[in-house]
């Protein structure tokens, strides 16, 4: 064979093999990418299918979560009512300190006062619920004596009964079963001018000078206001207990 046949017969076998190798790999990319469209095909049909299913499952965790917040914010509503409630018993009751415009009145012995005889005889008792009727009459919102909060359930009770001795309140008086001795004084929380009126047109001073006790009325505006302490007491039924049979 001469060299030039022989040259171009190695050109002719060369042009084959290479176009058989581009063959090959031009069928082998294409399977694959096939293969992988499909696979991605079918992955996306299944997300399809699942979209409805996962819409449904959003909007309900939506409605579920929608119906939590309104029962959490109701329960909020409504135990923050329960507590505003509970003050504002607590405070008619007179379970909570109070402050505001008011007086205080001080009654105690005054040596200086004429000394009247056979008019000595008192319950210091029902001298002080008087002036506390006559108080609460005026408007008195609040009223203690001696630091001892009265309430709907508080006494004021003489231990001693009558006292005769001229001179400073002798006697031991219960206010909340708590003793309490003289001086005494009396808190009222209300209108400044509608209790002192009262006091003045009854003429309590008078009475109470009568028995040689001096009657000193102090007046306490809102800029500087009285305070009155809670009620320390017992409550009725604070102590039953339920018993079981």
């Amino acid at each position: 064979m001469k060299p030039f046949e022989r040259a171009g017969l190695v050109a002719a076998a060369a042009v084959v093999g290479l176009a058989i190798g581009l063959e090959a790999h031009v069928g082998k990319n294409t399977a694959g990418a096939y293969g992988s469209y499909l696979s991605d095909t079918s992955a996306l049909t299944r997300q399809v299918a699942l979209t409805p299913r996962l819409e449904r499952q959003w909007s309900q965790v939506q409605r579920e979560w929608t119906a939590l917040h309104d029962a959490s914010t109701h329960a909020l509503h409504g135990l923050g009512m329960l507590q505003a409630e509970v003050r504002r018993s607590n405070a008619a009751a007179g379970l909570t300190p109070k402050k505001g415009a008011g007086i205080a009145i001080r009654i105690a012995f005054d040596p200086r006062l004429p000394v009247i005889r056979g008019l000595r005889y008192v319950d210091e008792a029902v001298q002080l619920q008087m002036l506390v009727n006559w108080l609460q009459a005026a408007g008195a919102s609040a009223v203690a004596i001696n630091g001892q909060r009265l309430v709907t359930v508080s006494s004021i009770r003489s231990v001693g009964g009558l006292t005769a001795t001229i001179g400073p309140f002798a006697g031991i008086v219960q206010v909340n079963e708590v003793p309490v001795r003289a001086p005494y004084v009396i808190e009222a929380l209300g209108s400044v001018q509608a209790m002192a009126n009262i006091l003045q047109v009854e003429g309590l001073a008078q009475q109470f000078n009568i028995l040689d006790q001096s009657f000193q009325i102090r007046r306490y505006s809102a800029a500087h206001p009285l305070e009155i302490p809670a009620y320390r007491g017992a409550l009725p039924g604070q102590y039953a207990r339920e018993v079981a049979f």
